[in-house]
């Protein structure tokens, strides 16, 4: 209350009030944009601070709204720095205006923002035991409503970086943390399973590439039969690559030793086309090599229920 009594006498009298009050909002929403979008130092974090700890108590009875503002400019100015931390201003209003509900109302943009709020709450010390209690409490609050947020905006791979970054005993979970960080499990089990599908599909096209569609056109690149096609519809002799006389048995032969990177040379493109079609079943059997290492490590490494 004394910050607030602080606060307050530094308007004018009853007449000039309601300027006083627009005013200041208006500067709370410069310093909201200003500490969101700018990389600040601590000297001007500093000063933000104690400003916005005074326009909170200005506000705070009769505009709650923009008083609310403020705390959230105020949260998202913090840093675990003992410059900052071990102000009073800054001390006293996490201790009297900080709770969950300002963390609910909170638009958050990254997980870096609750990151950064996190270590500066872990970063105080109060000397009364219940103060600093209450403050180590924040940090669950803020999880569960960043979690909470970032669930309704359905970005669910900011929470998963989220809880990675900031993994919560088991002693600070409660009934709506244990929730959301179930639902993550289940999200990620969903994406895996996905993932995997796409493998799988991939690994039934390069089969198909390989036994059927490369074979087939390394034989009609390398039989010519683009270069007679050619001559024949415009009567002109192009100059002439060496000739090879395959079969099927030859490019499928072929198809197999080139995807699996081997080359032992004895069948070779000579066409630029030939040559193209040599590098990206190259390429794509390294790539099946890899997917298919993947696949088997997830098969023979032993699955555990719990984490």
């Amino acid at each position: 209350m004394a910050l607030r009594q602080v606060a307050k006498q530094s308007t004018a009298d009853s007449e000039t009030r309601p300027l006083d009050l627009r005013s200041a909002g208006k500067r709370i929403d410069e310093l909201y944009d200003r500490v969101r979008d700018q990389e600040l130092t601590i000297e001007e974090r500093e000063e933000i601070l104690d400003e916005l700890v005074e326009l909170h108590g200005l506000l705070v009875d009769d505009d709650p709204d923009t008083s609310q503002k403020a705390g959230h400019a105020f949260l998202f100015a913090l840093r675990d720095n003992s410059v900052i931390l071990e102000k009073e201003k800054v001390r006293g209003f996490i201790a009297e205006y900080v709770d969950d509900t300002l963390f609910e109302s909170c638009e958050w943009q990254s997980p870096d923002e609750v990151v950064t709020i996190a270590e500066a709450l872990y970063g105080l010390h109060y000397e009364d035991e219940n103060t600093a209690d209450q403050v180590t409490s924040y940090v669950r609050d803020l999880m569960r409503a960043s979690l909470r947020y970032l669930e309704e905006k359905k970005r669910y791979e900011a929470m998963f970086e989220l809880l990675q970054r900031m993994p919560l005993p088991e002693t600070m979970l409660d009934a709506e943390l244990v929730r959301l960080r179930n639902r993550l499990h289940l999200y990620e089990m969903r994406r895996v399973e996905r993932k995997r599908r796409l493998l799988y599909g991939y690994l039934i096209l390069q089969v198909l590439l390989v036994f059927f569609v490369f074979p087939l056109v390394f034989i009609y690149f390398e039989n010519g039969i683009i270069q007679q096609a050619v001559e024949n519809s415009t009567d002109v002799d192009l100059p002439e690559e060496p000739m090879q006389l395959l079969g099927y048995m030859d490019g499928l032969y072929w198809s197999i030793i080139t995807s699996a990177s081997i080359g032992y040379g004895d069948v070779v493109p000579v066409t630029s086309a030939g040559k193209v079609l040599a590098s990206i079943a190259g390429v794509m059997g390294v790539l099946t090599v890899g997917v298919i290492a993947g696949l088997v490590l997830n098969w023979v490494t032993p699955r555990r229920l719990t984490d």
